[in-house]
């Protein structure tokens, strides 16, 4: 499937997925992200196909971030999409800080898509959420510089890749030459083995960069349940040192 036939797929998912869900009672989804993010997953199941980020690999995400100490304040996402994976950052960050989660607290996920943009945004919005995680649209490069500019992001826990492959290895070295990582922090990326994103892979396993003055990672790959011959691998590389 060419570039313009995915994308009017894509666009025709998220009309559908945004009827399916604002078509139910709103007191069904009010301030509950867990069931917002639950029924794009039942969305995706029955309805219509998507490229969405499944439970079995949320799950493996779900116990790094759960583990993460000190507890994960900022995450990064390249990637929105609808909106699901970061309304479950989001719902995660809330169980690991309780209900008034501290205003230090942020998802920053990016998106080029300005169909995508609004539609994660309204999901965000009726999840409780728009407080906690925010959309930028455009260059997730453009966007990271300029909040790092602006001293919202100084410091990242856990950055997510699930955009373009051919991007995740420079926009990992962007936060890398950005000085966000601190020990402990996570690189966390699917799709690893299909399409598959070789360069990123090859760089997390060898440990980065290897000079003087980098991040260095330990990386492991986790294997879930899958369809033959579709992606099933979330990677997982964790900062152990900062030079």
């Amino acid at each position: 499937m060419d570039s313009a036939s995915l994308a009017e797929t894509f666009a025709k998912r998220a009309t559908q997925l945004r009827e399916y869900i604002f078509s139910q009672p709103a007191n069904n989804f009010e301030n509950n992200p867990w069931a917002v993010a639950n029924a794009i997953d039942e969305f995706a199941e029955t309805q219509g196909r998507m490229m969405i980020f499944k439970k079995a690999k949320l799950d493996v995400a779900q116990a790094q971030l759960t583990a993460q100490q000190p507890a994960p304040h900022t995450i990064l996402e390249f990637g929105t999409f609808v909106g699901k994976s970061a309304i479950a950052w989001g719902a995660i960050l809330r169980d690991i800080h309780g209900q008034n989660v501290p205003k230090d607290v942020n998802v920053y996920t990016f998106e080029l898509d300005p169909q995508m943009v609004s539609l994660s945004r309204d999901l965000i919005k009726l999840a409780g959420l728009q407080d906690v995680v925010h959309v930028l649209e455009g260059p997730a490069s453009d966007s990271l510089k300029k909040l790092h500019a602006d001293g919202k992001v100084t410091s990242v826990d856990m950055a997510f890749f699930d955009h373009w492959e051919e991007f995740y290895l420079p926009d990992l070295q962007l936060v890398e030459d950005l000085k966000l990582f601190r020990l402990g922090s996570l690189a966390i990326a699917d799709n690893t083995d299909f399409p598959g994103a070789p360069d990123y892979l090859k760089y997390v396993k060898a440990g980065g960069r290897g000079v003087a003055g980098s991040v260095k990672y330990e990386s492991q790959s986790f294997a879930t349940e899958s369809v033959p011959g579709k992606p099933s691998i979330v990677e997982v590389s964790t900062v152990v040192a900062v030079e």
